[in-house]
C-alpha cells in the first residue's frame, strides 16, 4: 500500500510540474510577444514611424493618433470613431460573403462616433456577414 501511495504522490507532483512548467512558459511567449516592435512605438522612433506615429525628439516620445474621418483603414480601432466602413462589395463579394468571411479589405474611418444601430464594419482587415449586420 505504501508503494502505491508513493506512486500516487510522484504522479501528482509530476503532473503539478508539468502545469507549472506549461504556465511559465505561456507568460514567457506572452512577454517576448509584447517586446516586438510593433506592440511597442513608444521604445524608438523606428518602432514609433513602423505604428503610424510621429518621433518627437526633444522629449524621445511617439505621438499616435487616430485617424480622421473617410481616411482609409483596416480595423476601427485605427480611427478617431472606432469604425472602419467597408467599401461597396461587389456581387460577388457578396456571394463568397455567405460562405466566408472576406480579407484584404481596406475601408475608410466612419465620420460619426455616436452611431446607433447596425454599421457595416471591417474588423482585421475583414468583413464578415455579422460585420454587416445580416
Amino acid at each position: 500500500m505504501k508503494t502505491q501511495s508513493k506512486k500516487t504522490n510522484k504522479d501528482l507532483f509530476i503532473v503539478i510540474i508539468i502545469i507549472v512548467s506549461i504556465c511559465l512558459f505561456g507568460i514567457l511567449v506572452g512577454y517576448f510577444y509584447s517586446q516586438l516592435p510593433e506592440n511597442n512605438p513608444q521604445k524608438n522612433q523606428s518602432n514609433c514611424e513602423k505604428a503610424g506615429g510621429v518621433w518627437e525628439k526633444n522629449s524621445d516620445n511617439c505621438l499616435l493618433s487616430y485617424k480622421a474621418d473617410g481616411e482609409i483603414c483596416t480595423d476601427g480601432g485605427q480611427c478617431q470613431s472606432g469604425i472602419c466602413f467597408p467599401p461597396a462589395l461587389s456581387e460577388a463579394q457578396m456571394v463568397t460573403l455567405e460562405d466566408e468571411e472576406l480579407s484584404g479589405i481596406i475601408g475608410t474611418c466612419y465620420t460619426d462616433d455616436s452611431a446607433e444601430g447596425c454599421v457595416k464594419q471591417v474588423i482585421d482587415g475583414a468583413v464578415s456577414m455579422q460585420s454587416l449586420c445580416y
